[in-house]
């Protein structure tokens, strides 16, 4: 159960609602949102530093701002195998992802930046009473990460780019307990636990960005695995118990090591390579295309360790597989000032159906978007853009959580408006 919980930890990388799979989420940019979330190889303005840092140094403007915002509303069906009467969905807050792009041209060739953004994260609130309260009844993790980033142009055609990733994350996991009859081994009612931390880890993001010719340009990105590492001070456990349940009864459950402590876990966020193309076929249309390949495979088990409380030790299996995401999206300049934008994407999960977790509900999901950009004079722009995205229907049961008898389908949806400024100056 607890095990569940450190998958928040790992979403400890970012927002707040699962958009890509595993725990990443995708809007980091309400001009490339709009395309796809394509942006390895494109250089529009400061949000180059999160998509591809090389592209950078080959931004027109010596000065580029670009911040934003979404709007995530998500939700999951739940059908369980065995009676309709558990059937349920989540009952998910709105989530509120967000980005912030800073950058400065020191010379021609070099550039200097600071990121602040949000690409992993995740929130499900299935309910106090569901079919899985003993599993995870409600998850929240928020994480951010701040990039300082310098790019350098080594020639017309050549620049690369680095970023150092701070990251910091928290996350907060509740789920019931049955509390028994010692005397018979009968229900008597349900206790709460919960488990939290936070933490601040280390990474790097690169880049490399080509230039062969004036309307083509190619990126390749890589952001590092951030291992999540809580130590005993960072992580925290906390049970509770309703007040009709006698007193001995909550001194036996605590002698057996159901009591408040602290923990350690480790999850890996994965890394990423990234790989794109833009392509200007004239002064009207630009298309553009990425890969994504996603380290999933880093993902083997979620263990808990903790010196003073039993009932917080658990050792749960994941056995995730690498995936890839596959992203297409194309823009029209309708006139001076107007850009309008699509795309579509094919995000494959790195679920395990026999080690399925309900906290992060996976399935193979297609995506489609829009989006616009309009000038309000020169330098300003107003950006906005939308996602619609759906899961296949997933049919999984986990083998950690046989005895509880517990599997299901499950099916997601999603839709996240976005809006954003960029000022290039």
């Amino acid at each position: 159960m607890l095990r569940k919980i450190y998958l928040a930890i790992a979403l400890i990388a970012v927002t707040y609602s699962v958009k890509a799979e595993g725990y990443a989420v995708n809007v980091q940019g309400a001009k490339q949102t709009g395309m796809g979330h394509v942006g390895v190889a494109i250089n529009w303005d400061a949000s180059s530093m999160q998509f591809n840092p090389g592209a950078l140094a080959t931004l027109n403007a010596k000065y580029s701002l670009s911040m934003g915002g979404s709007l995530v509303w998500s939700n999951t069906e739940y059908t369980n195998l065995s009676s309709s009467a558990l059937n349920t969905e989540t009952d998910n807050p709105v989530s509120t992802p967000f980005y912030l792009y800073g950058s400065a041209k020191l010379t021609d060739k070099l550039a200097v930046g600071l990121a602040v953004y949000t690409p992993f994260g995740s929130s499900n609130v299935w309910g106090d009473n569901w079919a899985g309260k003993y599993l995870i009844q409600d998850i929240s993790m928020k994480s951010i990460y701040i990039q300082p980033t310098v790019s350098y142009q080594l020639n017309e055609w050549l620049s690369v780019g680095a970023g150092l990733n701070i990251v910091y994350g928290e996350f907060e996991l509740n789920k019931a307990f049955p509390i028994m009859n010692p005397a018979d081994g009968s229900y008597i009612t349900d206790g709460s636990a919960q488990l939290s931390g936070n933490t601040i880890k280390y990474g790097y993001n690169l880049g490399i960005f080509l230039q062969p010719t004036e309307k083509l340009n190619i990126g390749i990105s890589y952001r590092s695995k951030v291992d999540i590492e809580l130590d005993d001070s960072e992580g925290e456990g906390k049970f509770s118990f309703p007040s009709t349940v006698p007193p001995a009864l909550v001194a036996g459950y605590n002698a057996m090591g159901v009591k408040d402590g602290s923990f350690t876990a480790t999850l890996p966020l994965p890394a990423s390579l990234n790989v794109g193309l833009a392509y200007q076929i004239d002064e009207k249309w630009l298309v553009s295309a990425d890969v994504n390949f996603v380290e999933w495979s880093v993902y083997k088990k979620l263990e808990f360790v903790s010196k003073d409380a039993a009932a917080l030790n658990s050792l749960n299996k994941r056995e995730w597989d690498n995936s890839m995401t596959y992203r297409i999206g194309a823009q029209y300049s309708a006139n001076e000032k107007l850009d309008l934008r699509a795309g579509f994407y094919y995000d494959e999960t790195p679920t395990n159906d026999k080690y399925y977790a309900p906290e992060t509900p996976g399935a193979n999901k297609i995506g489609i978007t829009g989006g616009f950009s309009y000038l309000l004079n020169e330098k300003f722009s107003i950006d906005a853009a939308f996602i619609y995205s759906k899961g296949e229907k997933r049919e999984a049961y986990d083998t950690n959580t046989k005895s509880q008898n517990f599997g299901g389908e499950y099916q997601n949806t999603a839709f996240i408006p976005s809006i954003g400024i960029t000022y290039n100056f």
